[in-house]
């Protein structure tokens, strides 16, 4: 009877370690965003396609909690979490990090400006914001 309380307290505690090394790697490592540049483009006639760039501290802190809330690598953006669809909207994103990198990425939205509960439709809306809220 102890053989077996020991060998499943092993199992108990190689349960829990495995657990943990598998959560804690599954979040990205990513430095200070310091700046974004973003341009949005859709087939709608009259849409303002303009680049935009901000380093205001409050929009780099809603886009990263975006990034945050989903757990997204943005210097390895997973494209295959865009929507498949014509006629959405799509947004070209540039992020410049503290450390002078810099990561690419697009995200292509078939809601456009609703989120949903996507990191897709979530970003596509908050951008969407930034534009319309700077005149575009």
């Amino acid at each position: 009877m102890r053989l077996f309380a020991a060998v499943a307290a092993v199992v108990v505690v190689a349960l829990v370690v495995l657990t943990v090394a598998l959560n804690s790697g599954t979040r990205p490592v990513v430095t200070t965003i310091t700046g974004i540049q973003y341009g949005q483009s859709t087939a709608v006639a009259g849409f303002s396609d303009s680049a935009h760039e901000t380093s205001d501290p409050a929009r780099i802190a809603a886009f990263t909690a975006i990034v945050k809330k989903y757990s997204i690598d943005v210097t390895q953006f997973d494209q295959s979490l865009n929507d498949v669809c014509t006629g959405g909207l799509a947004t070209n994103v540039t992020l410049e990090f503290a450390d002078s990198k810099t990561a690419k990425f697009r995200v292509y939205d078939c809601g456009r400006i609703e989120p949903r509960g996507t990191f897709v439709s979530d970003a596509s809306a908050l951008f969407t914001r930034w534009a319309t809220a700077d005149g575009a």
